[in-house]
């Protein structure tokens, strides 16, 4: 009787890591797509991103195990009213276009989808390997926006937006602020922002701070290209709490003297001693910006002329029609912020349900798991400084925010049911 047990429980253990093997493998090439983010419509696929065919694969794969579907049947009434709440802009917004329809789609898609995922994370193991992915897909992309920036048309390849079309004015901008696989440096920095969340997770969890580092010094590489200082506050500010006890005086007084000398250098030649894309980036984005007071001006009259917007149409309008509307009363077509555009997007139903995540998330950060909490802690400064309710990095993880309204994968022990 003993002797066949042997064999038989080594084959059902081989039997039971295949799956857990091909789960990490899904969950990690997710993370990947995410970030090196191919522009699919490029080859003519009927989705503007890879990330946007990838809940069709993923849903079946993951929505029929046994823990999903108890937990499905457990909260059907919270996730089928999120549900609906994001889904009436479709029929209620003031205008509805081909672009708008699939934005929020997309973004209904990826809440089914972060339902799933949460559930499936409470094997810290997938979520490890969801984490890896995301900054494996962020070296990617900082290659791809390395390459674009020496002039190579990646663009026919998926691997950039398209700029022709777009005024002269807009040219400019985007060469200013190149973006790599993004339409420009503002998406690009916020997007590489937000990837501190799974370095942060990673490094905390393996208790190696070199992780953390490393993508630290990834998103400095991209900064020259892309100029996007505001991108930067989080992730700096991690750095230094991270960090605080690992700082010795033996570091910090050869850090204080470059730091020093490149002051010194700047106060005689009026130019900073570093390679020259760093330096101009510096210099146009710190030392010499005296556009600061007109683009808090211009940030706060767009801001509040689109919360009029806002209030004027509660279910969203059309994403041409809230840009000619910002344009005619304000002579600029962005508000600034992606909590607000969210709105104009997707109606005041879905922009209140993200802001009562973050909320929650706030109050029972254990509650909510450290993935989740990381992601609304580095989500919510780019959200407040840029408009990201069109990229769909912040779409996914707008989404991963508001099913952990109804899913919660801190509170459960990390065992693989």
């Amino acid at each position: 009787m003993t002797g066949p047990a042997g064999p038989m429980a080594a084959g059902m253990r081989r039997t039971r890591a295949v799956p857990i093997m091909a789960d990490r493998a899904a969950v990690f090439l997710l993370g990947v797509a995410l970030q090196l983010n191919v522009l699919t419509s490029s080859f003519g696929l009927p989705f503007q991103r890879l990330s946007d065919l990838l809940p069709f694969l993923l849903i079946p794969w993951f929505g029929l195990r046994r823990a999903v579907i108890a937990e499905g049947l457990r909260q059907a009434v919270p996730m089928g009213a999120v549900g609906i709440l994001i889904a009436l802009s479709l029929v209620l917004k003031a205008e509805i276009q081909a672009g708008d329809v699939y934005l929020t789609l997309v973004l209904l898609l990826y809440f089914v989808l972060a339902m799933i995922l949460l559930v499936m994370f409470r094997d810290r193991s997938l979520e490890n390997a969801f984490c890896w992915g995301l900054l494996a897909g962020l070296g990617g992309s900082l290659v791809v926006l390395l390459l674009s920036s020496s002039g190579l048309p990646l663009d026919r390849f998926g691997l950039g937006v398209p700029t022709d079309g777009l005024d002269e004015e807009l040219k400019l901008f985007v060469e200013d602020k190149q973006g790599g696989l993004w339409a420009s440096g503002n998406e690009t920095g916020h997007v590489f922002a937000l990837g501190g969340a799974a370095a942060l997770l990673l490094s905390l969890r393996y208790r190696l701070n070199l992780i953390y580092l490393a993508y630290f010094a990834a998103l400095l590489a991209s900064f020259p290209l892309t100029n996007n200082r505001s991108g930067l506050f989080m992730p700096v500010l991690i750095l230094l709490v991270l960090m605080r006890r690992s700082i010795r005086l033996q570091v910090v007084l050869p850090v204080l003297g470059v730091l020093g000398i490149l002051l010194v250098g700047f106060s005689m030649t009026g130019e900073i001693p570093l390679p020259q894309k760093l330096a101009q980036s510096i210099e146009t984005r710190f030392a010499g910006d005296g556009n600061v007071s007109g683009n808090a001006d211009e940030r706060f009259i767009s801001g509040f002329t689109a919360l009029q917007l806002v209030a004027e149409y509660p279910f969203g309008v059309g994403e041409t029609m809230r840009r000619e509307e910002l344009r005619a009363l304000t002579g600029l077509v962005t508000p600034h912020n992606g909590f607000i555009s969210l709105a104009l997007q997707s109606g005041i139903a879905t922009a209140l349900l993200l802001l009562a995540a973050l909320v929650r998330i706030a109050r029972a950060p254990a509650a909510a798991g450290p993935f989740v909490a990381y992601t609304a802690l580095f989500l919510v400064p780019s959200m407040m400084f840029e408009e990201l309710s069109v990229n769909q990095y912040f779409l996914f993880f707008m989404a991963v925010l508001l099913a952990s309204l109804v899913v919660r994968s801190g509170s459960e022990p990390a065992t693989r049911r």
